[in-house]
């Protein structure tokens, strides 16, 4: 019994020394657990307070700014926003987790608003391009990295988040940063001989605890120097570690966005003066819109100076025109200044700001229907009297008017009757340099109808030829005045027509009219009843008619000949009257004819 007992008191004092110790170890959980949520919810705070600044900063900025700018600024906000996160509630999800990367967010949100309004938002450069990395598949750079903005002159805290993604647990890694006297490598001042932090301990994966938890972050305050170079500089962090007893390292990249002085220039220009000004030519205007080879017209361009820092000045600005024609030693400028200077002058152009310029020309009047280009040359000098040289073109359709000329129209007949033809025929000549499309002929009048042709392309200096029948309808009750309608369409499809009056008589059907014009078709050998009607008819006209003309041709040649044996008779009368009196002279002048002289 007493052995009994002894027993069950021991137990029973095991069991309460086990109480015992129970009860410091909940007490201890129960004060870590009050501590974690003590410091989670400071951290809560701080993410709220620097949401808030953030949002605040942006809104006052945005007062100041336009729309587009305000729009982009409105990104930046949402976009840090997001970065800083809420209270990790849960642990997967992006957050900062010290409150030196919330201040370095905060920070850089303000740097970058301010870059954005400078209009310095992007350098030229993506941000997708810098990316951080790691040499070490082990060693790597955290998650929800921002790029730190610096401005010249001012303090930024450069925070390094590192995390170990391997399953062996890491102690005392140092961390230095590559340092260099060159300010293209190394924007920041050196005010200290030693850069170098360590991080104590790095888990791994495989404890339990998520990416975000097992990361740590190292921050660097660096001041920026005043004559760093615009621009995105790489970082190069180097992480020395032991994975037992073997040592090993990693090159972690990062980048920072630098914002130098006015006239500082860019780090990708490695610093050589200040961001080349580009102007450009955003477009043009004509006036006429229209212009015709011949026309004088001004040219209006606008330009813009492209630079967001830099004004130009001095500017001069060049115009040459295409040379025209085919012999070499014989061209000339198809657009010529109508004050015979092709140089226009310009005094200034602001940051970011737009200017027009107008010159007068005159197109030559032989210039071909195309479009020309004219080059533009910009010669201009910025803040510090870079001179800089900025070419573009334009290029300026020229329109020629469509000429052509018709040869006389030829009407056989020119009088018809009703139901009957005529056709008419005449040529259309281009004259122009301009190609015509789609000709077409068509015939108006109350008199006549039918005649539609179609011609197609004349090319210049080509010709197109109408052959048209047209067909009486009605008597003339007028001159006999009846309009061809040409139609045609320039390059550009615009149709436009051209009317050319002739004269064509119709007179009412007599009958007999229009017998030539019956069909031959119609006219065949019946085999039943042998000859057609209309057969013998047109036979016996044709006999009668080809009778009258023998007729007549007998006639003329039988009164020909009656004419020219009179006058041949009337000849040899005046021959015998002139012979008797050579006869009678030579009696006078000898005084005695023959027979007296014989005897």
């Amino acid at each position: 019994m007493t052995m009994k007992l002894k027993k069950t008191g021991i137990a029973l004092l095991s069991a309460m020394l086990v109480l015992g110790n129970v009860t410091p170890v909940m007490a201890t959980q129960t004060a870590g657990t009050q501590q974690t949520q003590s410091k989670t919810d400071t951290l809560q705070e701080e993410k709220e307070d620097a949401v808030k600044v953030i949002a605040d900063y942006g809104s006052i900025t945005k007062l100041k700014t336009d729309a587009e700018t305000a729009k982009k600024i409105d990104e930046l906000v949402a976009k840090y926003q997001e970065l800083i996160g809420t209270a990790d509630k849960d642990k997967n999800k992006s957050g900062l987790s010290t409150s030196a990367s919330i201040e370095d967010c905060v920070s850089s949100a303000k740097a970058a608003i301010d870059a954005l309004v400078a209009g310095d938002d992007n350098n030229g450069q993506d941000d997708a391009s810098v990316n951080p990395s790691s040499t070490s598949d082990f060693v790597m750079v955290g998650g929800d990295w921002v790029t730190p903005v610096a401005t010249y002159g001012q303090n930024v805290n450069i925070v390094l988040p590192v995390v170990n993604m391997g399953s062996v647990n890491l102690a005392n890694i140092s961390v230095t940063p590559v340092i260099s006297n060159s300010v293209t490598e190394w924007p920041f001042e050196i005010e200290t001989s030693g850069y170098t932090q360590t991080i104590t301990d790095l888990p791994g994966k495989g404890n339990g605890q998520s990416d975000m938890d097992r990361r740590r972050e190292l921050t660097w305050t660096l001041k920026t120097r005043e004559d760093a170079p615009s621009g995105y500089y790489k970082l190069q962090f180097t992480a020395l570690y032991y994975v037992g007893t073997e040592a090993e390292s990693a090159t972690l990249t990062t980048y920072v966005k630098v914002v130098g002085a006015p006239g500082s220039g860019n780090v990708e220009t490695e610093g050589s003066g200040s961001s080349t000004p580009r102007v450009i030519v955003t477009g043009f205007t004509t006036d006429p819109a229209e212009v015709n080879a011949g026309d004088t017209f001004t040219l209006t361009l606008h330009l813009k100076n492209t630079s967001k820092r830099t004004a130009v000045s001095n500017m001069l600005v060049n115009f040459n025109a295409p040379s025209e024609g085919s012999d070499t030693e014989n061209t000339y400028a198809a657009f010529l200044p109508t004050s015979g200077s092709n140089t226009v002058y310009i005094s200034s152009i602001g940051k970011n700001a737009t200017t027009d310029l107008s010159i007068e020309m005159t197109a030559k009047s032989d210039l071909s229907q195309k479009p020309y280009q004219l080059d533009v040359t910009m010669d201009y000098e910025d803040d510090a009297y870079t001179a800089y040289t900025s070419t573009a073109d334009v290029s300026i359709p020229i329109h020629q008017a469509a000429k052509f000329e018709l040869s006389t129209p030829e009407i056989l007949p020119a009088t018809i009757s009703v139901g009957n033809e005529a056709d008419i025929m005449f040529s259309i000549y281009n004259t122009g340099k301009t190609t015509l499309y789609n000709v077409q002929v068509k015939f108006e009048g109350d008199s006549v109808t039918g005649g539609e042709s179609f011609i197609g392309k004349i090319e210049a200096g080509g010709t197109g030829t109408v052959d048209a029948l047209v067909t009486g309808q009605a008597a003339t009750k007028d001159d006999g005045t009846i309009k061809a309608v040409i139609t045609y369409e320039d390059e550009a499809g615009n149709e436009s027509s051209y009317e050319q009056e002739m004269t064509l008589m119709v007179t009412e059907d007599t009958g007999l009219a229009g017998m030539d014009d019956w069909d031959m078709e119609e006219v065949e050998y019946d085999d039943s009843t042998g000859s057609s009607k209309k057969a013998v008819i047109i036979t016996l006209i044709g006999v009668v008619l080809l009778t009258i003309a023998v007729v007549i041709v007998i006639l003329l040649k039988k009164r020909k000949a009656k004419k020219l044996l009179a006058e041949e008779l009337d000849l040899l009368e005046e021959d015998d009257e002139e012979t008797d009196s050579v006869d009678d002279g030579e009696k006078d002048k000898n005084g005695k004819d023959d027979a007296d002289e014989i005897s």
